[in-house]
């Protein structure tokens, strides 16, 4: 616990693409009206995409479900434009821990949301990096990702962090299973960084 990135206090401030400056952070209790507001600005495309259904709103139940989350099982990370006075929602990732089999690999179910204003522009693959270390760290080996046969732009995200994976497709839907990367999270340059950014954070806190 003392060597993760992924917790209660941790904070990244990265830049996408095209400038806009975000602010990463785990989702908390509190953000459901956050969520809300992000949802509701979501299209009707990116919202079937995310739920593969048709969807209008979240109730009450449904935010509860997505806030308050144990960040072990159930982890969610957030994406929030800086720089602005009401803090805007841009993305969200998360993963689900599916029940263990016996002789298999621990998995997680796993799904990244971009706001339709900022898709294409690096924040998925930020997001999707992060909640790939922040499940290694948690013990996490594989991911399992449902995805619409018509989200293209997920699948090339997948292909282009892990090559190596396996793909269903029935009803319109892929499923896609993976190994996360080899390279444990603190052995990589980027994962050191995080951890010392991290650890800074909470001495001047």
């Amino acid at each position: 616990m003392a060597d993760r990135v992924y917790t209660a206090d941790y904070v990244e401030h990265a830049t996408l693409s095209d400038g806009t400056p975000i602010l990463l952070r785990l989702v908390t209790p509190d953000d459901k009206e956050l969520l809300r507001r992000g949802f509701d600005s979501w299209s009707y495309e990116s919202r079937y995409a995310r739920f593969l259904v048709p969807k209008q709103r979240l109730t009450d139940e449904e935010l509860e479900y997505l806030c308050n989350v144990d960040q072990e099982s159930h982890f969610a990370m957030g994406a929030i434009r800086e720089g602005e006075g009401e803090p805007r929602g841009l993305g969200i990732a998360r993963f689900i821990r599916l029940p263990d089999e016996e002789g298999e690999p621990v998995t997680a179910e796993a799904a990244v949301a971009v706001a339709d204003e900022i898709q294409g522009k690096g924040l998925g693959r930020i997001l999707f990096e992060r909640l790939i270390a922040a499940a290694r760290e948690r013990g996490i080996a594989r991911f399992r990702c449902e995805v619409l046969g018509t989200n293209l732009s997920m699948k090339m995200l997948i292909d282009a962090v892990t090559p190596d994976h396996v793909t269903d497709v029935g009803g319109g839907v892929m499923t896609i299973d993976f190994t996360l990367p080899v390279e444990a999270p603190h052995e990589s340059p980027m994962y050191r960084f995080l951890r010392v950014a991290a650890e800074h954070t909470r001495r001047k806190g």
